[in-house]
């Protein structure tokens, strides 16, 4: 459709006009505001807060979940079938070795202990009037040694009894804690029915699985660290002790097995731990986490150097290793007691100007929800 003539000039007008002032501002304003910039007071020092290149021992770890185990466990139970005549320990007690827990009934043993005594005594009254019979030569000496012999059985029938009595008192192999009693007095048990459990709880074992990938780090004497849901911000410290002489062919993992000391009875067996397991130790220099500055694959950390005209920063390149809460191992690149920027790194260049107006704290600690 075609337009008027008049309705084309006042296009045409508009559109030149708004060129115009679009033209007006882009030279007067952008140019009055350089102008503003250029004439505004220079910039002074970065501020940053700074601290020391420190040592810190690091290692690698390897984190995996294990099982507690008593480093002796058994199930009390009776050797002989027979009745409960007493009982002489409460739940939980702790016990030593060799401590009475319970007596089974023995009225026969007892009985028949007796008559073996007897028979042993009258067995030395007629040894000793033969003995000097023989020595006047009015009975034989045949006669004498079957009496010795007789003697010799009466003995082993008094050791027998004993034996069978000795059976009927159950005792505590080593020392440890009972478990609940299962049984009550006047019951009648026999041969592997459990009357309670005894558990050796200090130390204790902790049994976990590493893949085999670690099997050529791994040696008695490692350092564990281990940790359960029940207790909160607690760590248990132990050692391993000994490494299993199988892999598994399914899982690839073998199994570890670390002793953690336990005086006061915290850690029970079957609890379940996440332990961590430290390897390699080693003194590494060390830097606060949020020193470091990453650009890519490249890792640098800010130093303080002073100068004519006060401090200034310079970036150095650093390799990094392991890390731990809060901190970074540095393998090269810094110097231990050289001081770096923990705060200010953000737009920190180097050879910047900069003014030292605090010094690192620590770091941060980890947000816990349990702890609201």
């Amino acid at each position: 459709m075609r337009l008027p003539t008049h309705f084309s000039s006042i296009i045409k007008c508009g559109i030149s006009g708004w060129i115009a002032v679009v033209t007006i501002f882009l030279f007067n304003g952008c140019g009055g505001d350089s102008e503003s910039a250029a004439a505004g007071p220079a910039q002074g020092p970065a501020e940053v807060v700074t601290t020391q290149v420190s040592t810190r021992e690091f290692s690698e770890t390897v984190e995996a979940l294990g099982t507690v185990l008593a480093l002796e466990s058994i199930e009390i139970s009776a050797n002989v079938t027979e009745t409960i005549e007493a009982l002489y320990f409460e739940d939980g007690d702790t016990v030593k070795a060799g401590q009475e827990l319970a007596k089974l009934s023995s009225r026969e043993e007892e009985a028949a202990l007796e008559v073996a005594r007897a028979n042993l005594a009258e067995q030395e009254r007629e040894i000793a009037r033969l003995q000097d019979l023989a020595e006047d030569g009015a009975v034989s000496q045949v006669r004498l040694q079957g009496y010795l012999t007789q003697k010799d059985i009466a003995l082993q029938r008094i050791e027998e009894a004993q034996a069978r009595i000795k059976d009927r008192l159950i005792v505590a192999p080593f020392e440890g804690v009972l478990g609940f009693r299962r049984v009550s007095k006047g019951a009648l048990v026999s041969p592997g029915e459990a009357i309670t459990t005894l558990d050796a709880l200090d130390p204790v074992k902790v049994d976990f699985t590493v893949p085999e990938t670690f099997l050529g780090d791994l040696r008695p004497g490692l350092e564990i660290v281990a940790t359960s849901e029940a207790y909160p911000g607690r760590e248990f410290s132990g050692k391993v002790s000994q490494i299993d002489s199988r892999v598994d062919p399914v899982t690839r993992a073998i199994t570890v097995r670390a002793m953690i000391p336990n005086p006061d009875q915290t850690l029970r067996p079957g609890m379940l731990l996440t332990t961590v397991l430290r390897k390699n130790p080693r003194q590494s220099a060390a830097v606060p986490e949020r020193s470091l500055v990453s650009v890519q694959s490249n890792h640098y950390v800010y130093t303080i150097h002073s100068g004519a005209d006060g401090g200034q920063a310079k970036r150095n390149p650093v390799e990094i290793g392991a890390r731990q809460p809060g901190w970074l191992e540095i393998k090269s690149g810094l110097n231990v007691e050289a001081q770096v920027v923990t705060d200010g790194v953000l737009g920190l260049k180097d050879g910047a100007p900069v003014k030292v107006v605090g010094a690192f704290e620590g770091p941060t600690e980890a947000y816990s929800p349990t702890e609201d």
